[in-house]
């Protein structure tokens, strides 16, 4: 792992303030992950929160989110390139309301976590 000046910086922000650096790691990057204050657990290198599992039904259950999340977000990005090339007021709106409900079940998703 190769840390670049700015990611070294954004570690001794998090510590100024007041995070704890925890022994366990990151397991995109292999970053030291940081416990915020409000008891978060963050990854400071890919600016992403991170769920510490005790077990490998955890870690399943786990990918299995990360799997419907991406396939949500994808679904996502499909209807609304879809929506942007329809001139249709029937089709549109046909089009918002698949959108609202996949971003209705990502958001629930995303509660899970």
């Amino acid at each position: 792992m190769i840390m670049s000046e700015g990611s070294m910086k954004e570690m001794a922000e998090l510590l100024r303030k007041g995070a704890s650096m925890l022994s366990e790691t990151c397991p995109r990057c292999g970053t030291p992950l940081f416990e915020l204050p409000g008891g978060e657990i963050i990854c400071p290198m890919c600016q992403r929160p991170v769920k510490i599992v005790s077990g490998e039904t955890d870690e399943e259950d786990i990918e299995a989110q990360g799997s419907l999340e991406e396939t949500l977000r994808k679904k996502i990005n499909l209807v609304q390139g879809m929506l942007e090339e329809e001139t249709e007021t029937v089709k549109m709106r046909e089009l918002i309301q698949t959108l609202l409900l996949l971003l209705d079940a990502r958001d629930r998703v995303r509660k899970l976590s």
